[in-house]
């Protein structure tokens, strides 16, 4: 079942029911040696050792902050995460249940998911910006290829799912809805606005904002979609079509292309400097910290 653990536990912070060495002290909280002998080689140099001990002081101390937050993971995500460990070792979720170690799998999962809560609820607030100079020095270290481009939309859409059948009981829903939309296109056409109709009517999320839609990957649209945008001039009403969602009305009101290559670079740049955000925290931490390390225990 060792291998099974490794495939959880990025961080552990094992207490031991026996007394163990204490390497260091963070704050109220010890660490001793068992929290990182199972890291520890024969080949293992003093550096490596204290990394290891540096490693498990960051985790204290972030552990603290995910108490202090009242940061605590959803069960369902608990549940997921147990589900795919269970099959990656050929096991049943029941099966998984009934190991000795599952209380213990159970915890530094638990403890894995906050450690990522953590880090999301520090980076909201953090003010973390591109300038054009740092993407020039991405992209002449990486170019872009130009036929890597990726066509996107932006839509407005009103989207009616039920309506009621009561006055047209020998009419099909159906057909009561596409009458509808035919009518709200009528008047439309008319010089109605279609952001004033999609918010009285349209039954989708997007009415809050006049039915418009974020940009959108035309490639990844469904194939109803992909239908109606064939012969759809920007600002031109399509007919009435059917989803799983239901039925609507839709119109082009922005297009562009765009570098996919680009966009793989910004993201890596953001997520690089969200990294190194989120290490200067836990940094700071330290600097507030009472933190005392008994090295010549290594």
């Amino acid at each position: 079942m060792k291998y099974l653990l490794a495939l959880v536990f990025t961080f552990s912070l094992n207490v031991l029911a026996v007394p163990n060495t204490i390497i260091a002290i963070v704050n109220d909280e010890l660490i001793t040696l068992d929290t990182i002998s199972n890291d520890i080689e024969p080949s293992s140099t003093k550096a490596q050792k204290m990394a290891l001990v540096d490693h498990q002081i960051d985790l204290v101390l972030q552990l603290e902050k995910i108490q202090e937050f009242g940061i605590k993971p959803k069960l369902s995500s608990i549940n997921t995460m147990l589900s795919n460990i269970a099959s990656q070792n050929g096991l049943t979720l029941m099966q998984l249940q009934t190991n000795h170690q599952f209380d213990e799998i159970v915890e530094n999962i638990s403890q894995q998911i906050s450690l990522r809560g953590l880090k999301k609820f520090i980076l909201q607030n953090a003010d973390i910006s591109l300038t054009q100079a740092e993407i020039d020095v991405a992209l002449a270290k990486n170019p872009s290829n130009s036929d890597n481009l990726n066509k996107q939309i932006k839509i407005a859409q009103i989207v009616i799912n039920s309506i009621d059948q009561t006055d047209s009981l020998l009419q099909s829903k159906d057909d009561l809805i596409t009458q509808f939309l035919i009518v709200l296109s009528d008047k439309i056409n008319s010089g109605t606005s279609f952001s004033s109709l999609a918010k009285l009517h349209s039954q989708d999320p997007s009415y809050k904002n006049g039915g418009e839609s974020g940009w959108l990957d035309e490639n990844r649209l469904p194939a109803a979609f992909k239908q109606q945008l064939v012969n759809l001039q920007s600002g031109e009403l399509s007919q009435p079509f059917q989803t799983k969602q239901g039925w609507r009305i839709i119109k082009i009101i922005d297009e562009r292309s765009v570098d996919n290559h680009l966009v793989a670079i910004k993201s890596q740049l953001i997520q690089s400097k969200k990294n190194t955000y989120f290490k200067n925290w836990v940094k700071a931490l330290k600097k507030n910290a009472y933190i005392e390390i008994f090295d010549h225990k290594l």
